[in-house]
């Protein structure tokens, strides 16, 4: 794998390369004299002819997202350079935001990201304490380009986009008939998608007076199973020197003595229980705890890619009206669905919910509000194996299996006139737009059926309850004690704009171009988990829901000031007045200078404000098992130690008061280009918040619990971590500063040998400073946990005739294991010392696309996504997962190939 600095040095040296592309690329001829249209570009509603702002946008067409080979618009995004820490994947450990997907610009995370589809806002997913637009719910075959604005807030589309603004432009006239198909599978065999879709349109708006099209299209993948893949190929991770997953806490019997305490001497073990519905095998392993046992593991009930399907129906239509008006319109119909299984939980996790409920009469030495990990079989049950007293059962909760599916059905509506009157270029629209999610989950235990219809008045298994057998057990029962659970979410976001740009009066360089505009927004959220979650029914796994609603109207007013012929100057304002956080002002500053015919200078200055979202004021508590390493029990990694990889009760939502997060951001850049085919974009930001409304880390406050006792929950007995409070307030802030760079350069061949293209984008997180609590210092954070200081994508593109042919290369760069500085890395201290774990390596992998378009009508393509098969990078941590990878930048599906066509009907 290449170093990141020769990459870099070598994509520096071929954009600086364009300084001497005029002897390379060879100028069009000048065309014949014709009017150029003034158009929209996002980050401005003043219509100019000049595509470049002060403000950075990075641009990905319709050609390069289908030469990316991305099934859904979540793998576009997720390859975008600015994208960092904060994002959410489908592919992550099933949450309440499972099947859903949103980007993170600048790592400030979700929420502060705005996602608009043509410049508008969309019903955010149902679901979570963030408030984000589910990029999967998009349909990848109606989008003609995607905008990403850089520069922090926008004072035009909301003060909230502190990270900065995605806008997902739909494609908006099409006449003629096409069908395309496509079909892909991984070199393993696994993760297979097909896809397809027809898109048809009629009328030509300046002869037939209208234009109406529609795109109707299927996708779907196949889910890739942990155990299809070498690193997880099994739950014994001691060959990675780390600890065995494999649990004796499936179908095991031990002795039960005077003294056998919460969790029973592995010297009681007897045998492995009887009378299951699928016999195991006992396991032989040089662990005594392990050897002889039947084994759970989970690696076989954990999926790295989940298994989807989407079904989306587009369509858009203008017709002109007198006056050169028109009425324009368009609708959006997305139906997701993904499905993954998960693990299921032992007694010794279902312990912590089990005091005073298993050996209530003390005999088994477990003194009143014990945790007790095991349970009980009476003398006489049909599977106790002796004939004469009790016997401990550490088992498995999985008689019926833990699985997840999630169904989403967005719809956008969109209607509204625009023309031209008095001087004046206008637009009024009405949007309408509706979220709605339905989660439905299985295998999870009813405390109240365990405990009254399972266990016994003494808290021991009835004689009449089989276990790991479910159908030798009353199937009423068994219903009740795995109920289906159905969570629904739904919001909405319904919009009335009006806007209106024009020229005015001439300055020194030209017209002032103004706009003004004002919006009413109405937002609801409407979460409603399972009544069985809300109130508490099952301990495992339990929230709370939001409901919400708020009113948001605004007005804006945008100036471009061409004070010299070189000189530009932009002014925007916009006052926002929320039904539940009151007014707000957020101005914006842009100045650009064209020194030379082929450099531009530019820089903005911008202030935010993001009052907390619907789902962060109205969400109450979820509760879910987590991940953490307890620094005082296990200051240095050890796999024997169980609290070196413990799972707690982790306790989220809101808490207090929430106030508006605040901030200011700035920019500076420049634009090298020195011929018509070449151009170098470098642009530096700095972004600061306040604020902040977010959760504290995990490692973070263990490292700190003296400071914050009461949101860390130990065992009165045993000393262990039981929970943690990890509600959100506002208790951050962040200081973000870094570096983007976007190249590219075209020349032609010679002798009619094709047409070569080099693009290139490349981010760089140079500080990520945050203070994880109010008065606390500011520290660094980049290049630690989840933080890359360097992202890049760049590519070689040569096209000639009929032929065309892309390679593309996407880099993540290393990061820390351990969340800052002050964070000790166990690993580099355990057992067996292992400090190459210490870090998570750099990521490159290498993608591949060839189509042809040399058959009437046709269009034939193959792409490949990591030629190499380059497996992710290890990450340690994630093995308590069943992943070994972090999700967030990697994947395991390997090489994927992907076979399309595309045929013309008229």
């Amino acid at each position: 794998m290449p170093p990141i600095r020769p990459i870099v040095r070598a994509a520096a040296v071929a954009c600086a390369a364009t300084a001497a592309l005029p002897l390379l690329a060879q100028e069009a001829p000048p065309e014949a004299s014709q009017k150029l249209e003034r158009v929209e570009v996002t980050g401005s509603r003043i219509k100019r002819l000049e595509a470049e702002t002060a403000s950075a946008i990075q641009t990905l067409t319709r050609d390069d997202i289908a030469k990316s080979g991305a099934l859904t618009v979540s793998d576009v995004l997720r390859n975008v350079a600015a994208g960092n820490m904060g994002g959410i994947s489908s592919d992550g450990p099933i949450d309440t935001t499972f099947g859903a997907a949103g980007i993170s610009l600048r790592g400030l995370g979700v929420g502060s990201t705005l996602v608009l589809i043509n410049g508008r806002r969309v019903a955010p997913f149902g679901f979570g304490t963030a408030s984000f637009v589910d990029t999967n719910s998009i349909p990848v075959d109606a989008i003609e380009r995607i905008d990403v604005l850089l520069d922090g807030a926008s004072a035009i589309y909301g003060a909230d986009a502190i990270g900065g603004v995605v806008n997902i432009i739909l494609r908006k006239n099409f006449e003629g008939l096409t069908g395309s198909v496509d079909a892909g599978v991984s070199s393993h065999g696994d993760g297979g998608s097909r896809s397809f879709a027809f898109t048809y349109g009629r009328g030509q708006l300046s002869q037939d007076g209208y234009n109406v099209f529609a795109t109707l299209s299927h996708r779907q993948q196949d889910p890739v199973r942990a155990t299809d893949r070498e690193r997880t190929r099994d739950g014994d991770f001691t060959r990675f020197d780390l600890y065995d997953a494999r649990s004796p806490y499936y179908r095991n019997v031990y002795r039960l003595t005077p003294t056998s305490g919460p969790y029973n001497s592995n010297a009681n073990f007897i045998a492995p229980l009887t009378g299951l519905d699928t016999p195991c095998t006992p396991a032989v392993s040089s662990k005594p705890s392990l050897n002889g046992r039947c084994l759970n593991d989970n690696t076989e009930a954990v999926n790295l890619v989940a298994g989807w399907r989407s079904d989306s129906l587009y369509g858009a239509g203008v017709l002109a009206l007198p006056k050169g008006f028109e009425l324009f319109g368009d609708l959006s119909l997305t139906r997701s669905r993904y499905h993954t299984r998960s693990f299921s939980y032992g007694s010794n996790a279902y312990g912590y919910y089990t005091y005073d409920l298993v050996d209530k009469l003390g005999e088994y030495g477990n003194a009143p509000g014990a945790q007790v990990n095991y349970l009980i079989l009476p003398a006489g049950h049909p599977q106790n194996p002796l004939s004469t007293g009790d016997v401990g059962v550490h088992y498995l909760f999985n008689d019926v299996p833990s699985t997840m599916a999630s169904d989403t059905l967005n719809q956008r509506y969109t209607a509204g006139i625009r023309g031209e009157y008095a001087g004046w270029d206008v637009e009024a629209a009405l949007m309408l737009s509706r979220a709605r999610t339905n989660t439905t989950l299985v295998g999870f235990l009813q405390d109240a059926v365990l405990t009254n219809e399972v266990l016994d008045a003494k808290g021991k298994v009835r004689n009449s309850f089989i276990l790991g057998n479910a159908a030798a057990n009353d199937p009423a029962l068994m219903a009740r004690l795995y109920p289906q659970m159905v969570n629904k979410g739904t919001s909405s976001t319904d919009t009335l704009d009006l806007r209106a740009s024009r020229e005015l009066w001439a300055l020194p360089g030209g017209k002032l171009g103004v706009s003004v505009g004002a919006e009413y927004r109405r937002e609801k959220v409407d979460a409603v988990p399972d009544a069985l979650l809300s109130s508490g029914a099952i301990s495992l796994y339990n929230s709370q829901g939001a409901t919400g609603s708020r009113r948001v109207s605004a007005v804006y007013a945008e100036a471009v000031a061409p004070l010299l012929k070189t000189l530009e100057l932009s002014l925007a304002t916009r006052m926002d007045d929320n039904s539940d956080f009151g007014r707000s002002s957020t101005p914006k500053l842009g100045l650009k200078w064209q020194v030379l015919p082929q450099l531009l200078l530019r820089g903005t200055y911008a202030e935010g404000f993001r009052a907390p979202t619907l789902p962060e004021q109205h969400m109450g508590t979820q509760t879910y098992y987590i991940k953490v390493r307890d620094p005082k029990r296990c200051p240095s990694y050890d796999a024997e130690n169980p609290d070196c990889v413990r799972y707690v009760v982790g306790v989220y939502g809101t808490s207090g008061d929430l106030r508006a997060e605040t901030s200011k951001s700035h920019s500076l850049g420049l634009v090298l280009q020195p011929t018509r085919n070449s151009s170098l974009a470098i642009d530096a930001f700095d972004i600061r918040r306040k604020g902040e409304v977010t959760s504290m880390s995990t490692d973070y406050l263990l490292e700190h619990e003296a400071e914050f006792a009461d949101k860390v929950v130990r065992g009165a007995a045993s000393g262990q971590i039981d929970k943690i409070f990890l509600t959100a307030t506002n208790l951050a802030e962040t200081r973000v500063r870094g570096l983007d760079v976007e190249g590219r350069i075209q020349w032609d061949l010679p002798a009619d040998s094709g047409r070569i293209t080099f693009s290139g984008t490349y981010n760089r997180l140079s500080s990520y400073e945050q203070a994880q609590a109010p008065g606390a210092e500011l520290r660094d954070n980049a290049g630690f946990y989840l933080m890359p200081k360097e992202r890049m994508r760049f590519g070689l593109g040569w096209s000639r005739g009929p032929w065309q042919l892309n390679l593309n290369w996407n880099y993540t760069g290393a990061y820390a294991q351990v969340a800052d500085a002050t964070v000790n890395c166990s690993y580099a201290s355990q057992g067996t010392p292992r400090p190459d774990y210490c870090r998570i390596s750099a990521w490159t992998t290498a993608d591949a696309y060839v189509s042809y378009r040399g058959f009437k009508d046709l269009e034939l393509s193959l792409s490949v996504r990591n030629l190499e098969d380059r497996a992710a990078p290890f990450d340690a941590d994630r093995i308590a997962y069943l992943q070994g990878f972090n999700p967030a930048y990697h994947n395991q599906l390997g090489r994927f190939f992907q076979l399309a066509a595309k045929y013309r009907f008229w």
